[in-house]
């Protein structure tokens, strides 16, 4: 008979908010099938890291990750599953000791108990006192849809998640339901591409409807729409004061040219009218969003076009890329590669105007009421906290009080780069 024995498993995430709804999910089912759930950093038996290969330095950290665990705990079993997994050409799969991709990710207890079976060892149940078990995070990020057939000409998801497949409603509320009876006071919904989700006649603004009626006080954020997606029937529920005043609205490129030769679906005017119809309903709302410095073919003139379009919009957060060559997109073999000083000196322009805008955003809110949620100590001081209000403002706040999960109202009073300081 196989030795019994209870295994400690520590999952890391890289990448998208999908990704750490898949990792929360898998930390449950290892949870409920007797595994000790460890942090990342800490000596465990199990390594499961669910990578991400949207970019060759996402690939390279993730290498990186896999080598520490290796030398933090050599008899570890280290696996690794999701969308870097699925591509031997990330490397990450020959670092590991067992590779798992998007379509077996939903199984990985039972491929890590096979595993483990045929190695001569069984995990043993462990019995928990209820009051002992405490939610891993403030926040719960829930899966609603994954996968993207959309090919965007630098994009390499429709390589990893081909097939566009939406969570049936009713199991969302259900999981909706569960976390805020554990006490959890944010849900994320999250998917490849939110604003296509589907099931029967239910698109994402009923899918909304039917979460917010879920009882309780618990905020809900949306995670990443594109300007097509939105309706008038989705946007109207922002009158919900239980919404984000917050979207992610991706725009890639601020000039119309790049965007063409991207492949994204919409121009610079339709942006510019998906960013009037979400401040009309929201007012002071935050709106985010990705750009990529550097495609192919950029010109200088596209750039700077770029450069004024992103600052004259007024967002709260820019996330910058360098375009990153992905084997088998499109993108990859197109001329004009920037790389380089000219690539480095167009990352630090644009991170400077998302330093600019975040700094312009954060100081509109000075002296305002906003609710915080307090997600834990900031930098391991035990007199500040950290925390993220519902316009997505990262705040601290200095209080002896146990703040850990709690939403409150604050005022922010002083800019520290990009964390705002709140009175409470």
């Amino acid at each position: 008979m196989p030795q019994t024995r209870q295994y400690r498993v520590a999952i890391q995430t890289f990448g998208c908010k999908l990704n750490q709804a898949e990792s929360e999910s898998m930390a449950r089912d290892f949870s409920e099938c007797g595994y000790a759930l460890v942090e990342p950093h800490e000596a465990a038996d199990i390594y499961v890291v669910n990578t991400c290969t949207v970019t060759a330095e996402a690939d390279r950290k993730v290498r990186q990750w896999l080598r520490a665990a290796r030398n933090r705990s050599p008899e570890a079993l280290l696996v690794s599953v999701g969308c870097g997994a699925a591509r031997p050409e990330s490397g990450i799969s020959s670092l590991s000791d067992l590779a798992v991709d998007n379509t077996r990710k939903h199984a990985i207890v039972d491929v890590v108990k096979e595993h483990l079976v045929s190695m001569g060892v069984r995990p043993s149940p462990r019995v928990v006192p209820p009051d002992v078990e405490r939610p891993l995070r403030t926040r719960a990020t829930l899966k609603v849809q994954e996968g993207c057939s959309t090919q965007c000409a630098y994009c390499i998801v429709p390589s990893v998640r081909p097939d566009e497949l939406s969570v049936p409603l009713e199991e969302v509320v259900r999981a909706a339901t569960a976390r805020v009876a554990e006490g959890y006071r944010e849900l994320v919904l999250t998917g490849t591409k939110v604003g296509t989700y589907r099931d029967g006649e239910a698109g994402l603004a009923e899918l909304l409807r039917a979460v917010l009626a879920v009882p309780g006080n618990a905020r809900i954020r949306l995670s990443s729409l594109q300007p097509q997606e939105l309706t008038d029937a989705l946007l109207d529920l922002w009158e919900n004061s239980r919404l984000c005043p917050h979207f992610h609205l991706s725009l890639q490129s601020g000039s119309d040219s790049v965007l063409k030769r991207m492949g994204r679906a919409y121009s610079l005017r339709q942006y510019d009218d998906a960013v009037a119809s979400i401040r009309m309903r929201a007012p002071g709302c935050a709106i985010t969003t990705d750009v990529i410095v550097g495609f192919p073919g950029e010109t200088r003139e596209e750039f700077e076009e770029s450069l004024k379009y992103c600052d004259a919009i007024g967002f709260a957060r820019i996330h910058v890329f360098p375009f990153s060559p992905r084997p088998g997109t499109r993108a990859a073999s197109m001329m004009g590669r920037i790389c380089g000083p000219e690539l480095q000196r167009r990352k630090e322009a644009m991170n400077e105007v998302a330093r600019q805008s975040l700094d312009r955003y954060a100081r509109s809110w000075l002296h305002r009421q906003v609710e915080a949620l307090w997600e834990g100590h900031h930098r391991g001081r035990p007199d500040v906290w950290s925390g993220t209000t519902g316009n997505y403002l990262h705040v601290l706040c200095e209080s002896n009080d146990y703040l850990h999960n709690r939403l409150e109202t604050v005022v922010p009073v002083d800019i520290e780069g990009d964390r705002v300081w709140v009175r409470r």
